[in-house]
């Protein structure tokens, strides 16, 4: 297997959530010599070494210093997300119904609900524990399986295959055990033991298991983020084709990772963004529609000894690509499709264009686009939705509304988008490697 397809593999299959996603991407960039910079502190910056600054947990921005100074060379701008549509955990209930124990959901994104019934689920995320009067945050990972949303049987539901709507809220709480006795009541008991059961039995019981694993006094957890997730890892199978969960976006993340790591510096500023909230409309505090990157991109300009006027000279003479997934043709739906626009697995990545610019691919960008494809000698293929759909939306023309620097949208040609799991070539993957890697040079 090629060495960059197993790369994907792995990073998709420890990244169960952006938590995950970014604690994997500061590995990778600091066992290839990356520096970790914090926004409270002054940055001092040299020309060819490689910083990063993560915020809010979920996002990060990486950069190499340029040989010149940006105001002379430009930032090279790269994005992707590291969010997926999800079910995530609701905090603080749990459902009990004639002994069944279950976890109230709901819904992060957009995800096609069908495909996470009847699969063994695990639980991944985050948590804030309080450890000697400070906040601590904690990762989480169940590795295994401990949840399933159960579908109604056929004989009860006749017409499931008809379609059917499913309620969040009713129908799709998960089940994770069953409701035991948890002491026997007993005469001989203390006071003391009661209290401590009573004050156990106040505990949401997937917190009680999550404390234990990670050895913490559950009563310290002051706060969580913990979604649901498919434990089946990623799959090659034909040679040809992946299978994988979150391939929207984390395959743009780790084709975005891999270029930069492998470039060396050039003169203009090299930058990789893995932005959080994509999927829900990007306004948080590491989202496409924060400060976060015109932030870093202006600490950058001031620490090179910058004049008044050299981050508006230096976003003037710079560029960008959005990575995201593109609907590929599916053979079994090609009403849906024009066929004259519409990309093919293992034909080459997406480029993406729309009128009315939910891509930012435009008159200029497109140029700007074909010269990168030819640059790094790939195929592309022009993506548009049908005229009477409107496709989705990506970071790219939030990026280049806040920053003013020409944006092009691409993507991996995609099966399945938003379902939980995905399909892309291979091939394509690997094309987008070189892409990436060829807008950076």
């Amino acid at each position: 297997m090629e060495q960059m397809i197993k790369n994907l593999m792995d990073f998709v299959d420890a990244s169960p959530t952006p938590f995950q996603a970014i604690d994997n991407l500061t590995g990778i960039l600091e066992a290839h010599g990356a520096i970790k910079l914090d926004e409270r502190e002054i940055w001092q910056l040299e020309p060819g070494v490689s910083y990063y600054v993560v915020r809010g947990s979920c996002s990060l921005v990486a950069f190499r210093m340029g040989l010149k100074p940006p105001s002379e060379s430009g930032f090279l701008i790269a994005g992707a997300h590291t969010d997926s549509p999800a079910l995530k955990i609701r905090p603080e209930k749990e459902l009990q119904s004639r002994g069944y124990l279950r976890l109230a959901l709901e819904s992060y994104g957009s995800p096609i609900l069908s495909g996470w019934l009847d699969r063994p689920l695990g639980v991944a995320g985050a948590l804030a524990v309080l450890e000697n009067k400070d906040i601590h945050q904690r990762f989480y990972i169940s590795h295994e399986p401990i949840a399933v949303i159960p579908n109604l049987a056929i004989h009860l539901n006749r017409d499931i295959n008809k379609g059917f709507e499913y309620n969040l809220n009713q129908q799709l709480p998960a089940l994770f055990g069953l409701a035991t006795l948890n002491r026997k009541e007993s005469e001989s008991e203390s006071e003391s033991e009661k209290e401590n059961e009573t004050a156990s039995a106040s505990y949401s019981e997937i917190m009680m298991r999550i404390s234990q694993e990670l050895g913490v006094d559950p009563k310290t957890i002051i706060s969580s983020d913990l979604r649901l997730y498919d434990t089946e890892p990623s799959r090659f199978f034909d040679n040809s084709l992946i299978n994988a969960p979150r391939l929207d976006d984390l395959a743009g993340c780790a084709a975005l990772i891999e270029a930069f790591i492998s470039v060396q510096a050039q003169a203009s500023t090299q930058v990789a963004c893995f932005f959080d909230a994509e999927e829900i409309g990007s306004m948080t505090v590491g989202g496409a529609q924060s400060s976060y990157l015109r932030d870093v991109l202006a600490r950058i300009t001031l620490a090179s000894r910058s004049l008044g006027q050299d981050l508006y000279r230096a976003l003037a003479c710079s560029a960008c690509v959005s990575i995201d997934g593109a609907q590929a043709w599916h053979p079994g739906y090609p009403d849906k499709f024009d066929d004259f626009y519409t990309p093919l697995l293992g034909r080459g990545i997406a480029l993406k264009s729309n009128a009315n610019m939910n891509y930012a691919t435009d008159f200029t960008s497109r140029q700007i686009g074909h010269t990168i494809a030819s640059k790094a000698g790939i195929k592309t293929q022009l993506y548009m939705a049908r005229a009477d759909i409107q496709p989705g939306k990506t970071i790219g023309p939030i990026t280049a509304s806040r920053t003013g620097v020409p944006t092009v949208d691409v993507g991996h040609p995609l099966l399945a988008m938003h379902a939980i799991r995905e399909t892309i070539a291979a091939s394509d993957h690997l094309d987008m490697i070189a892409y990436l890697r060829a807008f950076y040079f």
